[in-house]
């Protein structure tokens, strides 16, 4: 077999195309790089560059080989990343999500539980989910969707995630049972930043409204408490509100049709026995409404 650094030179080499430039971006030398693609090329056999004066390419042959060469060191990362994952998560069951809400509850009563939780707070991206549990980052993911089109991956529906609003109690809306997201146009809210699939449903529901985002819940709290800005709350997260920062506040129900996201947990089958007694608690215990208050 070649030897990885060698095909990590010819990689870098398909990339920036000049010995040069190989040189710097593996921050080596470049008679270093020259004598690595040759040995690679006497390891290999076949010629993979065309050389003239001056300059160098990648023939047919090396742009083949770099292809495969870049798919063989993926697949070399992957396993290395793989194994470590797995044997870390025999000591905990390790948790991410596309959406911050299942996180931060299932985070919150975690004490209930007699497995050891361990919370990855980086969404992991839609597209990511299915290589993620393959690679073992995470062995549990709450998602918005179920996954349907992978034999390796089960779904299991935990609830409904719905959004309230906690508005100034000098705000008119405040006054109402419940409000919809047409009733909100024209608002500015102050919203954390990485809130998964949501940030689409209310940046295309509410109208003419200004969406202050903040980097995390820190700088969110810090704001919402010297301000009157709304703030979003919602049926997994009410229980965590800090009633410091929301104080003058009161909380209304957003009863409108585009108001929920459908919440799965995700995860391997080979993974069932382990995850899914966790899982069922979860659901049975989903909070399903807000809790009333009163002025």
């Amino acid at each position: 077999m070649a030897d990885l650094e060698l095909l990590k030179e010819l990689v870098a080499f398909e990339q920036y195309g000049t010995l040069s430039a190989t040189a710097e971006h593996l921050m080596i030398t470049q008679p270093s790089v020259t004598r690595g693609m040759k040995k690679l090329e006497q390891e290999l056999g076949v010629p993979l560059f065309n050389r003239e004066v001056n300059r160098i390419t990648l023939n047919e042959t090396g742009k083949l080989a770099a292809k495969k060469a870049k798919e063989l060191l993926q697949a070399e990362q992957d396993f290395t990343e793989a194994v470590i994952n797995f044997g870390h998560m025999q000591e905990y069951i390790n948790i991410g999500s596309v959406i911050p809400g299942p996180l931060l509850y299932l985070e919150d009563i975690k004490d209930e539980f007699n497995q050891t939780l361990k919370f990855n707070h980086q969404l992991v991206k839609p597209e990511n989910v299915v290589s993620d549990l393959i690679n073992y980052k995470e062995r549990l993911i709450f998602t918005d969707q179920e996954i349907l089109d992978n034999d390796e991956v089960e779904s299991m529906f935990l609830g409904i995630e719905k959004l309230a609003v906690k508005i100034s109690e000098f705000n008119p809306l405040s006054a109402r049972e419940s409000i919809t997201y047409k009733d909100l146009a024209g608002q500015s809210f102050l919203v954390v930043n990485d809130i998964g699939s949501w940030k689409k449903i209310i940046e295309g529901h509410i109208l003419d409204a200004k969406f202050l985002f903040q980097e995390d819940l820190n700088s969110l709290d810090e704001l919402t408490q010297y301000s009157n800005f709304p703030v979003f709350r919602s049926n997994l997260t009410q229980s965590l509100e800090n009633h410091n920062t929301d104080s003058g506040r009161i909380l209304v129900p957003i009863e409108d049709d585009n108001n929920y996201i459908e919440v799965y947990g995700t995860y391997l089958a080979s993974q069932r026995s382990i995850v899914q007694p966790l899982l069922k608690e979860v659901a049975k215990n989903w909070p399903q409404n807000f809790e009333n208050e009163k002025k």
